[in-house]
């Protein structure tokens, strides 16, 4: 059984996670992608978080959301590189961008330029505030849209300001990847069903806001209230002897088996305090659980890692290669998702893309590495 995406072809100028974890998904899922960088402009990723003590050439996050994919550098400025980008757009089913709007058709490879090439082309707009609008031509980062999309009204402690995910977490990004590789891939079966080309506009603004849609629904605004949350009589994260936290989420029936179990005087949160003091985390979270009191331990990164096989499967994946990895969100019986390669280093299949989609000769090819429109990995 072959994956959905088998025989799927991606020409990907996505960078950062909005763009580039959409179309690392797409090659998760089958697809061949082929990363598109230009040798005025690399994916920030490349640089934003340093390999730790030189252990990798690629930094990790730039690893995690480009993998399985293939490297080509063109200078999209240039005529002929242009020309090139679009020459391999007739022979790819899939356009994936999160540039800022504009700068597509500025370059002369906007849907109108992509359907001339490619009458059947699919081409993915990922932006922060959408096509149109007052707003789409703003500059955007998570957090400014986490807080125009009305989730960071709702984040933060009780009389506070508003808290945001950071970019550890960038929500609004990586929601967007998952919904973005769902529309593509919908996309293209119904294109193989006959379907036109389309272009798909995909706005991270729009799908925050939707996520937490039932908080604007409700009658009166929604108040940051911290780890406390109705209807629970008691919801927090609590500080064990270990100096390690774990969480929990009391009902108002289970209030009578804490108090039990707690003991003590004062009020209930100092006595739950005094006696978690009294145990290491794992011991907490077993007595609580013992009593019937939904309980967990708060796992960072090395918690997670020391949980594969218990509390999870494809989030992460070891790769014996490439070490530790992003994984995958879902996994599909009998056509697995699975990593294929590395991510590649800048224009390191150049010329195989040329050659092989574009159909360009070796001489063309010179030309055109020689002129910069084009840019191969140094050798």
């Amino acid at each position: 059984m072959t994956r959905p995406l088998e025989g799927c072809r991606v020409l990907d100028l996505g960078i950062i996670t909005a763009g580039a974890a959409t179309s690392a998904l797409l090659a998760d899922l089958g697809a061949e992608v082929i990363k598109v960088e230009s040798p005025t402009y690399r994916d920030p990723f490349r640089v934003w978080v340093a390999p730790p003590d030189g252990q990798q050439a690629l930094a990790p996050f730039f690893r995690f959301t480009n993998r399985s994919k293939r490297g080509a550098s063109l200078n999209l400025k240039q005529p002929a590189g242009r020309d090139a980008f679009l020459r391999l757009a007739a022979r790819c089913d899939i356009v994936v961008e999160n540039f800022r709007r504009g700068v597509l058709d500025r370059l002369g490879i906007g849907y109108d330029a992509l359907k001339a090439a490619n009458p059947h082309i699919i081409l993915a707009s990922i932006s922060s505030q959408g096509e149109t609008g007052p707003l789409s031509q703003y500059v955007s980062f998570g957090s400014t849209l986490e807080a125009v999309a009305g989730l960071a009204s709702l984040t933060g402690y009780a009389g506070g300001p508003p808290v945001l995910s950071g970019k550890e977490v960038n929500l609004p990004d990586q929601n967007i990847a998952l919904f973005a590789a769902g529309m593509i891939l919908t996309a293209w079966l119904a294109r193989r069903r006959g379907g036109p080309s389309v272009r798909l506009d995909l706005s991270q603004r729009e799908l925050t806001s939707f996520m937490i849609g039932e908080a604007f629904a409700a009658s009166a605004p929604a108040e940051r209230v911290g780890n406390a949350e109705p209807p629970f009589a008691l919801q927090d994260c609590v500080l064990a002897a270990d100096n390690r936290y774990f969480a929990l989420s009391v009902t108002d029936e289970q209030l009578s088996a804490l108090d039990r179990l707690i003991g003590g005087d004062g009020t209930r949160t100092s006595r739950l305090v005094a006696w978690a003091a009294r145990y290491d985390r794992e011991a907490a979270v077993a007595a609580l659980r013992d009593a019937g009191i939904p309980a967990a331990p708060v796992l960072d990164g090395r918690g997670m890692a020391a949980m594969r096989g218990k509390l999870w499967s494809q989030a992460i994946a070891m790769d014996p290669r490439y070490g530790q990895l992003k994984g995958f969100p879902f996994q599909l019986d009998g056509a697995p998702l699975r990593v294929d390669g590395d991510a590649p280093a800048i224009g390191a299949d150049t010329e195989a893309v040329l050659a092989e989609i574009g159909g360009y000769s070796a001489t063309e090819i010179a030309s055109l590495l020689a002129s910069g429109a084009a840019e191969r990995t140094a050798r």
